[in-house]
């Protein structure tokens, strides 16, 4: 059974201090066949504004000498994780067209300019299925404006925080919103953009992984294919956690193949 990682961050990441030769031999130490490295990339309009983002020169150089230093012993692809929102299209254009990438994850980390995580952000919503409804237009937004990327990362994410302002953060009203989820599911499938599976709503105790099961179930019946496995791992400590579960459940709802990517195109495996 093939088995890659498609979402890990090291220590470019602005929220992680992983050494990356620790990521890599605990790939090997799991077995793993390849590893993507998705370092944080998040911009703003304004470059004074930026939060999220590292070297690029730097980044690549780094990793592509790991690739030399691991060849025959384990795949390292290089990849991304962009936060991206609509108005940050232009500042993304560079990396979107490069050839220099594997693998690049779209993600939906903000609302209207803010953070998931700021309380300013839940204090502009009366509750949290307003919150969502704007979280969902935001993202399907997004995959009209954005070409270029991969996958889409952590559908759901707007689960994770929230919950000293709305106790039921952690559910989405699928009913109230399957008009949003459908359209965005199926703009997915006709660009050919894959559905990520985020074991990480796991470990932060959302219940279930991002996006939940049931938004994943909606992808294969409206005929998505595309499935990235991702543990959105921080520390090498939390590489393939839970993915024994995401193959279970996957082939539960009919899948037979998840994804890995290698000059941005889709390699498919058996689960």
């Amino acid at each position: 059974m093939y088995k890659g990682d498609t979402h890990v961050h090291s220590c470019f990441s602005m929220d992680s201090n992983e050494e990356l030769e620790k990521i890599f031999e605990r790939a090997i130490e799991l077995g793993f066949d390849e590893i993507t490295i998705t370092d944080h990339m998040d911009c703003e309009e304004r470059e004074e504004d930026d939060y999220f983002i590292f070297n690029i020169e730097d980044y690549l150089k780094t990793l592509n000498a790991y690739k030399q230093k691991y060849k025959g012993k384990l795949k390292i692809k290089i990849g991304m994780e962009l936060g991206i929102q609509p108005h940050t299209h232009k500042r993304f254009e560079e990396i979107l067209k490069s050839d220099c990438y594997d693998f690049l994850i779209g993600s939906s980390h903000a609302v209207d300019g803010l953070d998931s995580s700021l309380s300013a952000l839940y204090k502009r919503f009366k509750n949290k299925d307003e919150l969502h409804r704007r979280y969902f237009e935001i993202i399907l937004e997004n995959i009209e404006k954005y070409d270029g990327i991969n996958t889409y990362g952590h559908l759901d994410y707007i689960r994770r925080y929230g919950g000293a302002y709305f106790p039921d953060h952690k559910k989405v009203d699928l009913e109230l919103h399957k008009d949003l989820i459908d359209k965005i599911l199926k703009k997915l499938i006709e660009k050919k953009i894959g559905l990520e599976v985020n074991t990480s709503g796991i470990r932060y105790g959302v219940g279930d992984f991002h996006p939940c099961r049931e938004i994943i179930a909606r992808y294969k019946e409206l005929g998505g294919e595309i499935i990235t496995i991702g543990s959105d791992a921080h520390k090498a400590s939390d590489i393939g956690k839970n993915f024994d579960s995401v193959r279970e459940l996957l082939k539960s709802l009919g899948f037979k193949y998840f994804c890995v990517f290698t000059n941005k195109k889709p390699e498919f495996h058996e689960l």
